[in-house]
């Protein structure tokens, strides 16, 4: 597990490893490892995306909120870079600091 804390002044999550994950959360990191995504949102370093990552601390919300988004970027007539400038651009509308 990452340490929480701070880090140069700056509030980090606890998050938990792919390779210290057990039960529940392990199983959630297998799924989400095989999920259909544009290659550009694969890391350079072949594992998880960090954004996955930092919601290793509920995985039972992890498929839920990942599932909608995969739901909404499967079908449609938008390109998945068009899809993700709505998202962005709602996410800021809205304020999200994420």
């Amino acid at each position: 597990m990452v340490d929480s804390g701070m880090l140069q002044g700056v509030p980090h999550l606890s998050i938990i490893d792919p390779a210290e994950a057990t039960g529940a959360l392990a199983e959630t990191y297998d799924r989400m490892r095989g999920r259909p995504m544009p290659p550009v949102y694969r890391p350079a370093h072949g594992g998880l995306a960090g954004i996955i990552r930092a919601h290793s601390l509920d995985p039972g919300l992890m498929p839920k909120a990942f599932g909608f988004s995969g739901t909404v970027n499967q079908a449609g007539p938008l390109t998945w870079p068009q899809r993700e400038l709505v998202a962005a651009s709602t996410s800021r509308l809205n304020q999200c600091f994420y």
